[in-house]
């Protein structure tokens, strides 16, 4: 008798510690693209806030010198902040981006359990970071500014997509330090910092704050001088990685190739290197973190390739090509899903449409189009490599699925398929 007591007894606590801490779930997040407002606004229709567990909002800046944006010729962004201290945030727009927060944070009025967060740096705006990084002054002044603009907006977290400490994406100008050797230690103390002001905070507001980080799905991401410790280290400040499994190939590459494979394919050259969705999973769990603290993100968008011969099997996959296609969103390489439909190379029965033919890669797990008249090749995601991905994620107990991004989607084909995919 005595002894149910105790198992009664130790059972409620269990559950009673269990229903304080923040839940684990099959997260579904996805990007919202602030700066494409104003033809995707904020609404229900745009913003599946049913669907979705958390929206990051992309993207927000830091202030270094007075000035936020990127010198840099292909961004050509440089603006003063609203906040002129080393590390604060800076808003784009002031005006707009807080519209739009404000119109994010009101769709949680219908759907309290989804989340607003605003993800700081992206491709373009990372150059500051390692300087942010570096300073304990700015440090302070990242941290302050981002409990200021969520208390201000009622959000619920930061995400932080630096792209990538010791290795900027972007060229750095002349004069300008983007990265250094010590960025990735920099960084956990910049998490550090982060996890005590937002758990402190959170207590004064009773309520979750979230840290997350968008992070490269590659070897040398996760690697700092031969060793994978620090990403371990970071994470314990984390609420969870997103992983950006995708541009595994790019359109300026000589030969074609899926940019966002889930499994490897001995035909493709980088499989070698476990440059594929499972791969990068695979290395962070090597690395120790926790399944449940790994979110694998999936592109809603694809790219294509043009002058790709047909090959031996006539579906142009793997061939050497004359560079990126023109066809795309903006006349440009990319070709998000819902681009696709509109212009017929997707039927809606999601086969192949005016010259295209749907092609599917057994090993890879994800579709293709080829237009063999043209010679266009496209690698691209559907409801058949999204289903793929979510079996993936379960069966490796992860966190959740991320996506980049909404205005890619706009009629939810995909992300209705990834949150029925993801549900228990």
């Amino acid at each position: 008798m005595q002894t149910n007591l105790r198992k009664c007894v130790l059972a409620a606590a269990i559950a009673a510690i269990a229903g304080a801490l923040p839940a684990a779930a099959s997260e579904v997040v996805g990007y919202y693209p602030g700066w494409k407002s104003d033809a995707f606004a904020v609404t229900a229709a745009n913003v599946d806030a049913g669907r979705l567990t958390m929206a990051l909002y992309a993207f927000v800046d830091v202030c270094w010198d007075g000035k936020h944006g990127n010198p840099e010729p292909t961004v050509n962004y440089v603006a003063p902040c609203q906040e002129p201290l080393n590390g604060a945030l800076a808003l784009r727009d002031e005006a707009a981006d807080g519209a739009n927060l404000r119109a994010l944070v009101a769709l949680k009025q219908r759907h309290p359990d989804f989340k607003v967060v605003v993800s700081v740096g992206g491709w373009d705006w990372s150059n500051r970071f390692s300087n942010v990084a570096d300073s304990a002054e700015a440090r302070a002044n990242f941290v302050a500014s981002s409990l200021r603009l969520m208390r201000r907006y009622g959000l619920d977290g930061i995400d932080i997509d630096w792209e990538y400490p010791t290795e900027a994406g972007v060229p750095c100008v002349a004069g300008e330090t983007c990265a250094r050797p010590q960025d990735k230690r920099n960084f956990i103390t910049l998490a550090r910092a982060l996890r005590a002001a937002f758990d402190a905070a959170g207590k004064q507001d009773r309520k979750h704050y979230a840290i997350t980080i968008a992070a490269g799905g590659n070897a040398n991401y996760i690697n700092d001088a031969g060793s994978s410790a620090w990403i371990k280290e970071l994470s314990r400040s984390l609420d969870w990685i997103n992983i950006m499994a995708y541009d595994f190939h790019m359109p300026w590459e000589k030969h074609n190739g899926h940019h966002a494979a889930l499994y490897a394919d001995a035909r493709d050259p980088v499989t070698a290197s476990a440059f594929y969705s499972s791969g990068a999973v695979q290395r962070y769990l090597k690395a120790g973190i926790a399944a449940d603290k790994l979110v694998l993100g999936v592109p809603f968008y694809g790219y294509g390739w043009k002058g790709c011969a047909p090959g031996p099997d006539g579906d142009g996959q793997y061939q050497a090509c004359d560079g990126g296609a023109s066809g795309g969103v903006n006349g440009g390489n990319a070709y998000g899903f819902s681009h696709l439909l509109k212009q017929g190379m997707l039927t809606p029965a999601f086969e192949g449409g005016a010259g295209y033919r749907r092609y599917w890669n057994a090993s890879a797990r994800v579709p293709y189009l080829y237009n063999a008249e043209e010679k266009i090749w496209i690698s691209y995601e559907d409801q058949a490599s999204l289903q793929e991905k979510a079996r993936y994620i379960k069966r490796q107990g992860l966190r959740g699925a991320m996506f980049w991004e909404l205005s890619a989607d706009g009629e939810h084909q995909l992300l209705r398929t990834l949150s029925d995919a993801m549900r228990p």
